[in-house]
């Protein structure tokens, strides 16, 4: 059995009662304010712009995002590290190698902070609302296929298959494990851009390989 996608929760509330504070996917919000999508909302997203998470800026956190930021950082440290982020996204049944590679493909620091929060929130929504189109609280490996496509992924169908063994089950995955293996392919991305230029291949001796492992330590 998969993990259900939390779609029913009252506005500003978590599955679990220690998130509470933090506004995840509501089913009803007023105009303007910030609102995370459901599965059902999967029709009304069909018209909306398409935002990639190569091209998110980091603008200013937004009051709602200033609210989620604090809710994250369970020490008030003013930084949301690895064991916080993976801690925030436990009801999902988020991995915890796929935080590791979340937090490394959003930044190269070993936390995210107030100016690289803004990008990795609006990663997050981009991908929830490729899996939420479905309507689904699980998918497939080939509508995970379509929903990593639609979302300028450039990854083959046996690709997808590999990387729906390891971070799912049973053939499939929740948004927790789909949102793990994008954090995998978005780190990919970024190492490509790190050692490979403008190639789209990289290129290593020993050391440039011993430099690479220690992305994936």
């Amino acid at each position: 059995m998969y993990p259900q996608v939390p779609n029913q929760c009252p506005p500003g509330q978590y599955p679990n009662p220690q998130y509470n504070a933090m506004p995840q996917y509501p089913q009803q919000m007023p105009q303007q304010q910030y609102q995370s999508p459901t599965p059902q909302m999967a029709p009304q997203m069909q018209q909306y712009p398409q935002q990639y998470p190569q091209q998110v800026p980091m603008n200013q956190m937004t009051p709602q995002q200033q609210q989620m930021f604090q809710s994250m950082d369970l020490d008030n440290s003013g930084t949301i590290e690895v064991g916080e982020l993976i801690t925030a996204y436990k009801h999902m049944n988020f991995p915890e190698r796929a935080g590791r590679l979340l937090l490394l493909a959003v930044t190269d620091k070993p936390h995210i902070d107030r100016q690289t929060f803004p990008a990795f929130d609006n990663m997050v929504q981009t991908l929830y609302r490729a899996f939420a189109q479905f309507g689904l609280p699980a998918v497939n490996a080939q509508r995970v296929e379509q929903a990593l496509i639609s979302c300028q992924f450039q990854v083959s169908t046996a690709q997808v298959h590999q990387l729906v063994k390891k971070y799912g089950q049973d053939d499939g995955c929740d948004f927790g494990q789909f949102l793990g293996i994008a954090s995998y392919l978005l780190l990919c991305r970024k190492l490509i851009a790190k050692f490979g230029g403008n190639q789209g291949r990289v290129v290593l001796d020993l050391q440039g390989l011993t430099n690479l492992g220690m992305w994936f330590v």
